[in-house]
């Protein structure tokens, strides 16, 4: 026989000698006899019970001796794979829960527009799931915290009922809350309806329920806090694919090129977003006086809307790119100045300037050589007449086109006394191989003087000769009387239009300015326009200037041929086999000019001053206060004249835009606006803070009350209903057992008050090795 068998005999000897005296004991209460007080029934069971055990020879192991008496219980007993589910795994549930949260909150990335995103987050935000998705981690928060808060009931049942004990009529719920419960609502109204309430209070376990119930409760409205962060978020979204006008649609039967007026420099600018090519520009003049802002490409957006050009981020599509360039140099000019009356009107006067330029001496003191200016055997003084402004607002600008295209032939003409231009030329209007000082770019004196009407009409002689010029940068300054001076600077801008396959792109938002010009104020500002076209001082980059990156992938494989035949007749001057595609650029090209060189005639001025008195085309007052502010303030006239072709190309391409009828293929990454919570940089997510704040509170609520489970508890099993309703023995509850076979909690409750036996019990043993019952504290 093995020690484990007799120690088995043994103990079913034990068991059966208790069982044996139990039983004469009730049949000597059934004859009459006064029945033993059940405690003390029981302490004579366990003396014989230890005079049995003393037989056993000490050489054999015994379970009641082999393990120690009223030890904590191993967490896997204590709190059961239950427990530990509902204490671990909610914890990582919640935990997770939240990891996730913050990623929902925060996982927009560090660049604007969420252009860095994780694949997930802009996945949620594209398809709008964001309040789902919140809905749903604030449901299962709820779940996980619930599921926790159940398992703290238990746990604080189990540390009230056997470490600081309870009332009698508290002692069944208590005891059956260790293994199923109606939450902590009902713990704490248990606690605090029992007598003591003040030592009650004294103890972290009443503070851990309050604190358990308040967070539950108040993380039932998780979701309403969470929702509380959502707001209209910027997002870029996928490139798709699209079609944008592109060029003509043309019917030979019904199409003719009726070209648009001069109405485009008196309108108000179109401040369009477009790419750029290059990064910076510069156009600081040399020692030699040159002012160079080399060649520029720049290209529109085939998009009308303002708020749908704004919205790009990346776009590839065929389009119009400009390539223009400006230069200025100081001129060497021989000429005379008269005194000008505007309108007979004596006390509005402005000037005149008269004269030749010297291209010969001017170029060469600014270091340009081969010039298509010159002839291949001499260069030649080109006449000009030029009218002078006057104001009393400070330093106003003209410029007067006297050379170049409107004055050497070039392709263009003016056919009729009408504005309709004819025939349209489809050659190139200026080659930029050329260079920009040659035949086919508009030559021009660009003015600017700080002159009167009264400084004006103090010159009584006419015919004044023109003194000798001071070299300042690109200009020349002649002085005019006491502190006034013409500063004169000569200039060469060029431009021509073609389509190509693009990519433009930004890392940020774009913005296109919008100008605020009353009419009659005197107070305005054109800093933010002048930054936009990158010539304010010092230069900004692309991203600065809310522009796109512009890259030439090539020319487009799609254009379609003209034949000769199929030539309408106002085209026959068009020589040759054409495209839809050059035509296109063509009328664009040709409308511009126009508006540039007005009437395609020498000696006409734009009145590029609004606060001024002078004589020359009309220009919208937008675009003269523009340009008299880039030369006021930064001194760089070729950047002007930069400027105001960027400006007219504008507004020419996008009057035609909706004429481009036939379509092409494109691809468009554009931002949208999704509900999404954050960002807490500038929305400071309060919802996500208190969230936050109370699942810290209940984590570590949880945290602590496990720790003080698992290290004082000795009798409750979690999760376990039999040791439960078993432990409900003993003196402290044999009376109100027998009265709760048939009554109601609340009657069995009046009893006992009513007879004052509402006293404290707890769970424990009487003596060691003795039986885990409810005993008096």
């Amino acid at each position: 026989m093995t020690l484990t068998e007799a120690y088995g005999r043994v103990a079913e000897n034990i068991n059966n000698t208790i069982t044996s005296k139990t039983r004469r004991t009730s049949a000597t209460s059934s004859q009459g006899r006064s029945p033993l007080p059940l405690r003390e029934t029981q302490e004579r069971a366990l003396r014989r019970q230890e005079s049995d055990l003393s037989s056993i020879e000490p050489s054999q192991p015994s379970s009641l001796t082999a393990k120690p008496l009223d030890q904590p219980l191993p967490v896997t007993e204590s709190l059961g794979r239950r427990g530990l589910f509902g204490v671990v795994g909610g914890s990582l549930c919640i935990l997770g829960i939240f990891g996730f949260l913050t990623f929902l909150w925060f996982g927009q990335g560090s660049r604007p527009e969420a252009a860095d995103a994780t694949r997930l987050w802009r996945f949620i935000a594209l398809h709008n799931y964001f309040p789902q998705t919140i809905t749903l981690c604030a449901l299962a928060l709820r779940v996980a915290v619930s599921f926790q808060a159940a398992a703290c009931t238990s746990m604080i049942a189990a540390i009230v009922l056997e470490k600081h004990g309870a009332q009698r009529t508290q002692v069944a719920w208590l005891s059956v809350m260790r293994s199923i419960n109606d939450g902590p609502l009902k713990l704490c109204g248990l606690l605090v309806s029992s007598k003591g309430i003040a030592a009650l209070l004294r103890r972290a376990e009443i503070w851990l329920a309050f604190l358990i119930i308040i967070v539950t409760s108040a993380l039932q409205f998780s979701s309403t806090l969470l929702l509380s962060d959502i707001n209209d978020f910027t997002i870029v979204g996928d490139l798709n694919s699209t079609q944008l006008n592109d060029i003509f649609l043309y019917k030979k039967e019904d199409f003719a090129a009726e070209l648009l007026g001069s109405q485009f420099i008196s309108q108000p600018p179109v401040y369009a977003a477009f790419g750029e090519t290059q990064a910076g520009f510069s156009a600081t003049p040399s020692a030699s006086g040159l002012s160079n802002t080399g060649l520029i490409q720049r290209s529109l957006l085939p998009i009308p809307g303002s708020d749908a050009r704004s919205s790009v981020r990346k776009i590839e599509a065929t389009s119009v790119v400009m390539t223009s360039q400006s230069a200025c140099i100081r001129p060497q000019i021989s000429a005379v100045y008269n005194a000008e009356l505007f309108d007979l009107d004596e006390t509005d006067a402005f000037g005149s300037i008269t004269g030749t330029v010297d291209y010969k001496r001017s170029l060469e003191s600014a270091g340009v050589e081969n010039s298509g200016l010159c002839s291949d055997t001499s260069c030649e003084d080109v006449a000009f007449e030029c009218p002078i402004p006057s104001s009393t607002a400070g330093w106003q600008t003209i410029i007067c086109l006297f050379d170049g295209i409107v004055g050497r032939g070039g392709t263009i003409g003016r056919s009729g006394t009408d504005e309709r231009i004819g025939p349209v030329s489809v050659d190139p209007v200026w080659d930029p191989t050329d260079g920009v000082w040659s035949r086919n770019t508009s030559v021009v004196l660009v003015i600017t003087t700080n002159m009167d009407y009264k400084d004006w009409e103090s010159i009584t002689n006419t015919n004044n000769t023109l003194p000798a010029g001071n070299p300042y940068q690109e200009w020349q300054s002649y002085p005019i009387g006491t502190g006034k001076h013409v500063n004169i600077s000569l200039c060469s801008s060029g431009f021509s239009l073609g389509r190509f396959d693009t990519a433009m792109n930004t890392p940020g938002p774009l913005r296109e300015p919008q100008t605020d010009l009353i009419l009659t104020s005197k107070t305005y500002s054109t800093t933010d326009v002048q930054r936009f076209l990158g010539v304010s001082e010092p230069q900004r980059s692309h991203f600065d200037r809310n522009i796109l990156d512009l890259e030439i992938l090539g020319t487009p494989a799609s254009d379609a041929g003209l034949s000769p035949a199929s030539q309408p007749a106002y085209s026959r001057p068009f020589g040759g086999n054409i495209t839809v595609g050059r035509l296109t650029t063509a009328v664009m090209e040709t409308v511009m000019y126009y508006q540039l060189t007005p009437g395609f005639q020498p000696n006409m001025s734009l009145s590029l001053c609004f606060f001024c008195t002078t004589d020359g085309y009309s220009v919208n007052p937008e675009i003269s206060l523009l340009f008299n502010d880039i030369v006021t303030t930064t001194g760089r006239a070729a950047n002007a004249l930069l400027s105001l072709t960027t400006i007219i190309f504008s507004s020419v391409y996008y009057t035609y835009l909706s004429t481009l009828r036939v379509r092409h293929d494109a691809r468009i990454m554009a931002i949208t606006t999704v509900p999404a919570p954050g960002p807490c940089s500038t929305n400071g997510c309060p919802g996500f803070a208190s969230v936050t704040t109370l699942l810290f509170v209940h984590v570590l609520c949880v945290a602590i009350i496990t720790i003080v489970y698992i290290r004082q508890v000795r009798y409750s099993r979690h999760g376990n209903i039999w040791h439960s309703i078993s432990q409900l023995t003993g003196n402290g509850l044999t009376d109100m057992l027998k009265e709760a076979q048939n009554a109601g909690d609340a009657e069995v409750e009046r009893i006992v008050d009513k007879e004052y036996k509402n006293c404290k019990v707890k769970v424990g043993r009487q003596q060691a090795g003795g039986p885990i019952e409810v005993i008096n504290v």
